[in-house]
């Protein structure tokens, strides 16, 4: 079971910033079997321009959960799942980070479908999400908000196992 995960902050690195979304989708290997998000207030000021990128603002995530209080239910979520995101090398501490801050620790296989799109689509110029959803027809809604690019990026695993990617998305799994 995967757990496809896209999260929005106000900035990097986790210990000065803040999660203003969380999307989690969970995937059998054939079809979505659940899916969550929220808005988080991250209790920091959301910059200018992160706010132009993703369209949350101050005033939205005002009266949102903070993270300690949605924090069990998303390790329960993510707990015995592979943790899979499009570039998972910052999801995947963020959410480490303040999941352990929360009190939970959270240690999970992982897997980047980056990663896999580089190997899977090598003749393709660009591998960031916009540009592999345009690549194989993904419908992107809401780019650059949670639940938008965590459902581009399961239809993206999806796609990568169902055209003989299995034994890739294995290999980078052991890893």
């Amino acid at each position: 079971m995967y757990a496809v995960v896209d999260i929005e902050t106000t900035g990097s690195p986790a210990k000065n910033n803040g999660i203003t979304e969380i999307a989690i989708i969970l995937y059998n290997g054939n079809e979505v079997e659940e899916k969550y998000e929220t808005l988080v207030n991250p209790r920091f000021p959301i910059p200018k321009y992160v706010a132009k990128l993703t369209g949350i603002s101050n005033d939205m995530v005002a009266t949102a959960p903070y993270f300690e209080e949605v924090a069990a239910h998303i390790y329960n979520l993510l707990k015995d799942r592979v943790f899979v995101a499009h570039n998972v090398s910052f999801d995947f501490p963020f959410v480490q980070h303040f999941l352990g801050a929360a009190g939970y620790n959270l240690t999970a296989p992982v897997l980047c479908t980056l990663d896999l799109s580089r190997k899977t689509f090598p003749n393709f110029e660009k591998h960031g999400l916009s540009s592999i959803c345009e690549e194989l027809k993904i419908d992107m809604k809401s780019h650059h908000r949670a639940g938008g690019d965590a459902m581009a990026t399961t239809i993206l695993l999806d796609m990568i196992i169902k055209n003989g990617g299995e034994k890739l998305v294995k290999s980078l799994i052991a890893r």
